[in-house]
């Protein structure tokens, strides 16, 4: 099923031209390849001079996209407005509608415009003097603002994120380490990026942030090969939708109904528990929105008796097992974990699978007096023993 591009392939497909921006006069031209372990999920070529930066991308996720943005510069190379157009690769019944969006900047403040089909949004949005558009997987946008913060002389700046569309602005940061590489920061999680002499970003290892991508430049991608191969496997295949996809599992245990509800993302490729999994981190357990679960029954696990109710699910994992968290609160996007909020830690067992899991997977089991909670991905499987808890 050839629903995806190796980062090898990706390679591949650009023309043999050294790996850094090719710089014509006063324009420089580059561009970037972003893969989500062995799937490329966009490709993406611009050009910048002093006073406008230019991309086109090709996406293949929700659907095959082709985006173009312009952005004007003011003479301190700073964002001053912004226009996009996202249009189908692929027109048809399931397609995306086409797109347009804007961005003003003005002081304190962004004007954002977004048409989405006949439907027009206008709103204001609080940004600080500085702050950067946010498009969907362009990587040339993150490259400017690691050259907008390195024009400051200072080792850290701080700005906003605005997304067309959005209804608020993301604090965001540049930090330049002593290595010579450079922090990004992405709603709370840092990319760690790699830069030459000028200031132009090389690569971007995006694993702790939420998108999980790895980006690396490449001189002149052959958009049209790559938009071309994106329209072939979603005519075979269909779209691929949601990288995470939501799902629920339901079961009744005796007499209890649980559900769960969570976000499913796929291996691709990847190390899971210890690379993207971190070891000994908190995790939402998931993607996405937080992971939660919902019993109308008391249950006894692992010796504690946890209360009919809906709870946010967490976890942390290790080499040797796991700790499931319950937590009071629900509702959450993914990385807005509270301890002070943890209503149970339990400890769940590790055990090996014969066979890898390519998707994650909650299960509820029944079981020899109750049942069983399990999550499997890769080659592992945590898994915790509960009954429902007699009433008093």
């Amino acid at each position: 099923m050839p629903d995806h591009w190796p980062f090898g392939l990706a390679l591949a497909a650009v023309a043999a031209l050294p790996p850094l921006l090719v710089a014509q006069g006063n324009v420089d031209r580059g561009g970037f390849i972003v893969c989500l372990g062995a799937d490329t999920l966009a490709v993406e070529r611009y050009s910048r001079s002093a006073t406008t930066l230019e991309s086109e991308i090709i996406l293949r996720v929700p659907a095959a996209r082709r985006v173009t943005y312009t952005a004007a510069l003011d003479s301190r190379g700073v964002v001053r407005s912004f226009s996009l157009a996202m249009d189908p690769l692929a027109p048809g019944p399931l397609a995306p509608k086409p797109s347009r969006g804007t961005l003003w900047f003005r002081g304190d403040t962004a004007d954002v415009s977004l048409t989405l089909g006949d439907s027009t949004r206008t709103i204001k949005v609080a940004a600080r003097p500085g702050s950067m558009p946010l498009a969907g997987f362009s990587h040339a946008l993150v490259e400017q603002a690691i050259l907008q913060a390195r024009r400051t002389g200072r080792d850290s700046v701080e700005f906003d994120w605005v997304g067309v569309g959005a209804s608020k602005a993301y604090p965001a940061y540049v930090t330049r380490r002593r290595d010579g590489a450079v922090v990004v920061g992405f709603f709370d999680a840092p990319a760690l990026a790699t830069v030459d002499d000028e200031g132009r970003m090389l690569t971007l290892d995006g694993r702790a942030t939420t998108a999980k991508v790895e980006v690396q430049r490449v001189s002149a991608p052959d958009l049209d090969h790559f938009a071309r191969s994106f329209v072939a496997a979603e005519t075979a295949w269909g779209p691929v939708g949601q990288l995470s996809p939501r799902d629920t599992v339901r079961a009744e245990i005796g007499s209890a109904h649980l559900m769960v509800d969570y976000g499913r993302p796929f291996k691709r490729g990847r190390v899971i528990f210890g690379g993207v999994v971190p070891w000994d981190r908190v995790w939402r357990t998931g993607a996405n929105a937080a992971t939660q679960l919902v019993t109308d029954v008391a249950l006894t696990v692992g010796g504690r008796t946890i209360p009919a109710g809906r709870y946010g699910l967490w976890s942390i994992p290790t080499p040797r097992g796991a700790t499931l968290i319950l937590n009071r609160k629900t509702g959450l996007w993914g990385t807005e974990y509270d301890a002070g909020q943890d209503v149970a830690r339990l400890d769940l067992t590790r055990e090996s699978l014969p066979e890898p899991v390519d998707q994650f997977t909650i299960a509820i089991e029944p079981a020899d007096g109750g049942g069983v909670f399990r999550l499997s991905w890769d080659a592992t499987s945590y898994q915790v023993p509960f009954t429902i808890a007699r009433p008093r």
